[in-house]
């Protein structure tokens, strides 16, 4: 089995990650699924950010739970420790952005950040908000709500059961993966590659479960991880695991 190409916050090894410009890179090269990360703004906007500040990854400095979607928006994205100024005038996206990107061109797993999820499922919360700019632009057919927080997904089985799910793990025993991944009714797991055993493979076989993981930039590495059967890999290099897959120059 072929594995998914998954792009990891975009064709981030080459643009600024979780920017529109690296999100259509991936597309130019052909990746299967665009995955990016969501956070929630101090006024209650969507904005695809993997971290809790934009210290990294902007020109900016702050918690991005404080601070509105004007500040945020004044920022630019462009990644300038790795990037310089080649992409300085990039702006961190709201979701909606990104989605109108991506619409009818390929699939989107969105990572609910648990730094975002709150104690309540409130029609206000990430959650919410998330599956409303889903469904406005009519993706839950091509979108995969993804999160390490359990929380955020059993509240988006609920608010949205029509839109996919996938469980993120870091470290955990198989038999504990299986339990929640039913509990959040998904059979999508995706663990982190250093999770990957044999043991795991065969208990979410039995369950009939398929395996994502991540990240995986080296087509060497990908070839030692066939025997997992997966499913999918998350890569910042999603050109060069796609030519090496497909034998491409």
């Amino acid at each position: 089995m072929v594995p998914l190409v998954i792009a990891h916050r975009g064709d981030s090894a080459h643009r600024p990650e979780n920017t529109l410009v690296s999100f259509q890179s991936a597309l130019d090269v052909g990746a299967d699924l665009v995955e990016l990360d969501v956070q929630r703004t101090r006024d209650g906007h969507v904005v695809v950010l993997h971290d809790v500040t934009v210290d990294r990854t902007t020109d900016g400095n702050g918690k991005i739970t404080d601070l509105t979607l004007a500040q945020v928006r004044a920022l630019s994205a462009g990644y300038s420790e790795r990037f310089g100024s080649q992409y300085a005038k990039e702006k961190v996206p709201t979701l909606a952005d990104a989605l109108d990107l991506l619409r009818g061109r390929t699939r989107v797993m969105i990572e609910i950040k648990k730094e975002s999820v709150g104690t309540d499922d409130s029609d206000d919360g990430i959650e919410a908000l998330t599956v409303e700019a889903v469904r406005r632009v009519r993706m839950a057919a091509d979108v995969v709500l993804i999160s390490f927080e359990r929380r955020a997904l059993l509240r988006c089985r609920a608010r949205a059961p029509e839109i996919r799910r996938g469980q993120l793990f870091y470290r955990a025993e198989p038999e504990d993966v299986v339990s929640i991944a039913k509990e959040v009714e998904t059979d999508l797991v995706m663990p982190e590659k250093g999770m990957l055993s044999e043991a795991l493979r065969d208990k979410l076989r039995e369950a009939g479960m398929k395996i994502a993981t991540w990240v995986v930039d080296d087509p060497a590495e990908l070839r030692d991880l066939t025997s997992f059967d997966l499913y999918g890999v998350g890569s910042n290099c999603p050109g060069i695991l796609l030519d090496a897959l497909w034998g491409r120059d």
